[in-house]
């Protein structure tokens, strides 16, 4: 699975990297993902906001920020039943939270690192922070909602509604054998400016495409990803700090 992760990566960085030919039509879908992008994060966390990226019909890029845990366009409350930080890539095809989103709200989830905890005993994990050897940035792949809907709590009385939410989850398949030893489970990892296209290509929006779209979600060839035993402070939200990322001394 995927509980936490890292966006430390200036913006011009992971732009040349996995968005060399969205370079100069980039900047005026940027702004609504400028508070994301306004500061290096070391531990995102679940009902956080995260930057994601997407494609309009006409193939044209866009970034957004988005409520990390899908809430299905169906739901009508925004409660802590809806969890869904992670979607199976096995079950997304057959899930009526997840196939809609599958068919035409696809999304990558920019990060360079995710945080896995690895069990040590009945009560006891040990947090490890998953990078590449560079630790450059990588796409996970995802899927989002949009649910206008959504009651707010505080106006009830009033029966007004808040603003839609979009929220969205990162999709998981088998671990490879960089990761086996800490968990089972991995974020579908995309490395390059084609798979991510190839996985937001608006052309593959419909029923039909379905099995074309599971066919990119599997486990990336083992050799791409180091690991580093980390502070349990990692284990609260309330730290993000870049000293997380320190080898653990504990």
């Amino acid at each position: 699975m995927c509980g936490r992760f890292t966006l430390k990566t200036p913006v011009a960085n992971w732009l040349a990297d996995l968005f060399p030919s969205w370079i100069g039509e980039v900047a005026p879908v940027l702004e609504p993902a400028s508070v994301a992008l306004s500061r290096a994060r070391y531990n995102i966390a679940p009902t956080q906001q995260i930057l994601v990226a997407r494609c309009n019909d006409q193939k044209i890029p866009g970034f957004a920020t988005m409520r990390w845990g899908l809430v299905p366009h169906w739901a009508n409350s925004l409660t802590s039943s809806y969890t869904m930080i992670n979607a199976r890539s096995e079950t997304i095809a057959d899930k009526p939270s997840f196939r809609p989103s599958l068919i035409d709200k696809r999304c990558i989830v920019l990060a360079d690192g995710y945080y896995e905890w690895k069990k040590t005993s009945a009560k006891s994990k040990e947090p490890y922070w998953i990078h590449t050897a560079g630790e450059r940035v990588f796409a996970m792949a995802g899927l989002w909602a949009e649910n206008g809907k959504i009651r707010d709590e505080a106006m009830r009385d009033e029966a007004m509604t808040a603003p839609p939410i979009l929220s969205a989850t990162i999709i998981t398949t088998a671990s490879n054998a960089d990761v086996i030893d800490v968990h089972d489970r991995m974020p579908a990892i995309m490395f390059s400016e084609q798979e991510i296209a190839a996985w937001l290509d608006p052309s593959l929006n419909n029923p039909n495409s379905i099995e074309r779209l599971l066919d990119q979600l599997r486990p990336i060839r083992s050799g791409q990803l180091r690991m580093r035993r980390v502070s349990s402070l990692v284990n609260s939200p309330a730290n993000d700090l870049e000293s997380l990322l320190d080898p653990a001394t504990e």
